[in-house]
């Protein structure tokens, strides 16, 4: 399994390359194509998250916490109170940080459901939702940040496989295959759960159009390949 360095620096080098290729084709702004880049960057880190004792998901879970403290405190507004800003802003941290690392760290197993291509397109498609409703971007856009976290996370599980090949010593690792699945093949319920979770995002998703469009788009393509030498 690849350590934390080397997921990281995969991650930035393939993120730079997504987020620049963006950029040329005129499909982000340079804060979107940025903004991209941390995504992907984020996705090589995320296949972890189920890791009980990485400090990357204590970071994780940290940041995830501060977000949703500043959400609440916006949420109420500003004719309430410092003292119930701060009193709802200190609960929602506590509780997402401590609380819910907790039951997290107590339900899942590592190289479980979250180690999978199916995990992967959850978190694809639920930041597409997030970029597109929360930050109100445009479709096609928040389509190309959840595949910019989606590229972050195939590079990771890619790179664990390539460190369960022992090229030194001609063998393969018992940990080869583990990493690059479709599912959790042992835990089929989850599976179940996580394609459940998965439908009810498509729903609130925007356009699959704008997605398709990405891929199809043939003067899109043109101007990738003008601009590729």
């Amino acid at each position: 399994m690849a350590n934390f360095q080397t997921h990281l620096g995969g991650a930035a080098l393939g993120g730079g390359l997504v987020a620049s290729s963006i950029l040329a084709t005129g499909m982000m702004s340079l804060p979107q194509a940025i903004s991209g880049w941390l995504l992907v960057m984020l996705g090589g880190l995320l296949p972890d998250i189920d890791s009980d004792h990485s400090n990357v998901v204590r970071g994780l879970f940290t940041v995830f916490g501060g977000m949703i403290s500043i959400l609440s405190i916006i949420i109420l507004g500003a004719d309430a109170s410092i003292g119930l800003m701060w009193l709802v802003g200190t609960v929602s941290f506590v509780t997402v940080r401590y609380g819910l690392w907790y039951i997290f760290a107590r339900f899942t197993v590592h190289r479980g459901i979250f180690h999978s291509l199916l995990a992967g397109v959850f978190f694809s498609v639920f930041t597409t939702v997030a970029a597109f409703h929360l930050m109100a971007l445009p479709a096609r856009v928040s389509w190309l940040m959840g595949l910019c976290l989606m590229i972050g996370f195939i590079i990771h599980l890619f790179l664990d496989e390539c460190y369960s090949v022992d090229l030194v010593n001609g063998r393969i690792k018992r940990s080869f295959g583990t990493a690059m699945k479709l599912f959790d093949y042992q835990g089929w319920i989850n599976s179940l759960w996580m394609l459940c979770l998965i439908s009810g995002l498509v729903l609130l998703a925007p356009p699959w159009q704008e997605l398709w469009a990405i891929f199809t788009d043939a003067d899109l393509l043109e101007s990738l390949k003008k601009k590729l030498w």
